[in-house]
């Protein structure tokens, strides 16, 4: 394994952590704390989709993993991660700037789509560095 693949694995791996970790967990176990530590209006929605939406969330956070150890054969896994992670970013700053929800999802929202710009240097420099070999 090159150098730049290292480093994207290393880079996708602590996304997948931090979003298992970070979101996911809390969705399943503990959605009403997340509720009120995001400081939903209402409770925001029933506990059972929140507890769906992180089911969701920790396998499509699986499926990045391949693209990260071996973005040449798992390109569209790769391709994915960046796509998804900036459509989820995008999707929090959204909510905030067009729908007037809480401030508080503009971290999350910051965090995800600047993420996904460093995964996609990460994954531009891993895919160059492995055509040049």
């Amino acid at each position: 394994m090159n150098t730049a693949v290292r480093r994207l694995s290393i880079v996708v791996n602590i996304g997948v952590f931090i979003n298992i970790v970070g979101m996911s967990v809390p969705f399943i176990f503990a959605p009403q704390w997340v509720y009120d530590h995001i400081g939903l209006p209402g409770g925001g929605g029933s506990p059972v989709w929140m507890r769906q939406a992180g089911l969701l969330l920790f396998y499509a956070s699986l499926l990045y993993i391949p693209g990260g150890r071996d973005p040449v054969r798992y390109r569209w896994n790769a391709i994915f991660a960046v796509v998804v992670r900036m459509t989820i970013g995008l999707y929090w700053l959204f909510l905030v700037f067009v729908e007037g929800r809480t401030r508080t999802f503009l971290a999350i929202g910051a965090f995800d789509c600047t993420y996904a710009i460093i995964n996609a240097i990460f994954l531009r420099l891993a895919l160059k560095d492995v055509q040049r070999t």
